[in-house]
């Protein structure tokens, strides 16, 4: 007999069975659901337009990026939504609801709209103040369909040079020594090869896990677990299935410092497989190796780029397709509480020095404000609670922070010797002990010695459109990580009102790290013009981060496990209140973007639907991706 009626009593086989059937029903529940409601897609058809000129007059862009709040403006309709921070997860998030037909809201504390993707500009320069880099929105995929079609397909790229990063360890030493990083499919792993021979094995095993803990069916997942029910999740969790059907989940249990010690024995080439964790702000003992994937295949092998005409061409280009639909971004408009009545969110009251407390009624309210500062402060504690996301309040700590030195220089990037990649400098080969003597260091200890590691980017060669707008100079911005404590005692004091001892520590630093630039690149040093120092306060204060963290939520290993993610999705478990933005997903444009994706997906009831609709248009526009690597990021 070609069956055995004998394996049907077979207590697992059974139990399989039914979990199968089971899980059947619920898959075409929430992955096929038609409920569409009255809200049409935001895929209905192609809403790119023909490139139109860059626009360079301040003033006509300030007219989109500095529409100040009015109560008159903020009470002119009924609102559908309401959007709190205007970040890129909040702007996609209006931009999606807005293609929808609803009449959308967004309410931004600082002055100018934009979040991390804002500019500014002083003295005769212009600086980016988050988005450095972004990496594979050159190729057709389905992240750059979305972002097409939430800015009239107007946002436009231009690619790194092919060595899109450079390396310098050891710096200011006898053994300075240097690498570049090539971009392309396989370029980095047989550049490492031919450079390190010995160590070839262990190169091609690295590269091999990177290429399964990012598998685009695995990192579809993780977002997938974000619309599951939650009960759902648990079930899925109880059978271990998200480590058997995925192996970004599988992998992404293991620190990068664990699989690099397994495999790799060279310093400098430990170094150069994970010098990108800088990025998440935790040293590789904490930074998911899954997590590291995702950065790496989506910047280095399919090329990092940047935006032409600047990071503020983002929110620029997606401001008009929410007004389109009747809805307003508005700026200066502190959000100082989230409305409810009965447990339900019906609302936000804003009130800050030039307005009276203003409360603003609508069904729905988005938060792109990060959940820490949405459950702890915008909402009573009783109502919070309700939160699945709740518990990860005191479990996921606010990230680290950074200073900022944005310096201006006189002459072009081609007279400066400055190029189109990304500059990491560090006084060693371990990142993991150089993050943590900073971080337990005192400032003090840190002035006396060159800081250990630097990024530098220059969104003046990077950016094409630069020469037309600035022809005879230059930027450079350099970060690097630091303690809240150096600052923590200017806590909560309003920009320029933080005393002479605030601005001499903050100089003093500053002067530190461009004495410091100046001397590892001697044609800047007679050039510098200009100079500007931001640190965690001030991220504290214009993104509303905790604890001056340059993200919201600390990307540690443990927020990326199959349980922390599936807390960490848009909805919040409270009627009427969603998520978006950084803290749904992670950091980083494209992930920011994505949780934008998922929240809409939510709210229009569309959940997996969404996907399918976008993936119809991508395929109309574009043809069928070439292969799983096109589908994605």
């Amino acid at each position: 007999m070609l069956f055995d009626i004998g394996l049907l009593l077979n207590v697992r086989i059974q139990l399989g069975i039914i979990l199968a059937v089971f899980c059947g029903y619920w898959i075409k529940k929430f992955f096929f659901r038609t409920e569409t409601g009255k809200w049409k897609s935001p895929f209905a058809e192609d809403s790119r337009k023909p490139l139109t000129p860059l626009i360079s007059d301040h003033a006509k862009r300030d007219e989109t990026m500095k529409r100040a709040f009015t109560k008159k403006l903020a009470n002119e309709k009924k609102w559908d939504a309401i959007v709190i921070g205007s970040g890129i997860g909040g702007l996609s998030t209006a931009a999606l609801l807005s293609k929808a037909g609803m009449k959308v809201l967004v309410l931004e504390k600082h002055y100018k709209c934009g979040g991390a993707c804002h500019t500014f500009r002083d003295d005769g320069y212009e600086f980016d103040v988050g988005i450095h880099y972004v990496g594979n929105f050159i190729r057709p995929t389905l992240t750059r369909t979305l972002l097409e079609q939430i800015s009239d397909g107007q946002i436009q790229f231009a690619k790194f040079d092919n060595n899109v990063e450079r390396l310098m360890l050891d710096v200011m030493s006898p053994s300075q020594r240097e690498y570049t990083i090539s971009s392309g499919p396989d370029a980095f792993e047989n550049q490492l090869i031919k450079q390190f021979p010995d160590e070839a094995q262990g190169i091609q095993e690295f590269f091999r896990l990177l290429k399964r803990a990012y598998d685009p069916r695995g990192t579809m997942a993780w977002f997938a677990v974000k619309l599951l029910p939650l009960w759902f999740n648990k079930v899925l969790q109880l059978f271990g299935l998200p480590r058997l059907l995925s192996d970004f989940y599988a992998l992404g249990k293991k620190s990068v410092k664990e699989v690099l010690e397994n495999h790799i024995k060279n310093k400098d080439l430990q170094f150069l497989l994970s010098y990108s964790t800088v990025g998440f702000l935790v040293p590789p003992s904490r930074v998911s190796f899954s997590m590291m994937s995702l950065l790496h295949v989506h910047c280095c092998e399919y090329g990092s780029c940047y935006p032409i005409g600047g990071a503020s061409e983002m929110p620029y280009r997606i401001v008009p397709v929410i007004e389109r639909s009747g809805g307003r971004v508005l700026m200066k408009a502190h959000v100082s509480q989230i409305l409810t009545e009965g447990g339900k969110v019906v609302g936000v009251r804003v009130g800050n020095k030039e307005n009276s407390m203003v409360d603003i009624h609508a069904p729905i309210v988005i938060s792109d404000a990060g959940m820490h500062n949405t459950l702890l402060d915008l909402l009573p504690e009783r109502v919070a609670k309700k939160s699945p996301a709740w518990p990860l309040m005191k479990t996921i700590k606010p990230s680290y922070g950074n200073i900022s030195v944005f310096i201006g220089l006189r002459g072009t990037p081609e007279e400066l010797g400055l190029t189109a990649q990304n500059i990491w400098v560090h006084a060693g080969s371990d990142l993991e002990e150089i993050m943590n003597r900073v971080m337990k260091s005192t400032l003090q200890d840190t002035l006396e010695k060159p800081f250990p590691a630097l990024f530098l980017s220059s969104s003046a060669a990077k950016d094409p459109s630069w020469k037309n707008r600035y022809s005879d100079r230059s930027t450079l911005s350099v970060l690097t990580f630091a303690p809240y404590s150096w600052f923590s005692q200017w806590s909560g004091l309003p920009t320029k009102k933080r005393g002479d001892d605030y601005n001499t520590v903050k100089n003093a630093i500053g002067q530190h790290i461009v004495d410091q630039v100046t001397t590892l690149f001697p044609k800047l040093k007679n050039a510098v013009d200009y100079v500007s120092v931001g640190s965690p306060v001030t991220i504290e204060h214009f993104l509303v981060t905790k604890q001056g963290g340059t993200y919201n939520m600390e990307h540690d290993i443990t927020r990326f496990g199959e349980e922390q993610a599936s807390l960490l999705r848009p909805e919040s478990g409270i009627e009427g209140l969603y998520f978006t933005g950084q803290d749904v997903i992670s950091c980083g444009f494209a992930a920011c973007l994505s949780s934008a994706f998922l929240c809409a997906s939510v709210i229009l009831k569309k959940r997996y639907l969404l996907s399918w609709e976008l993936f119809n248009l991508h395929r109309k526009l574009y043809g069928l991706p070439k292969g799983r690597n096109d589908l994605f990021l």
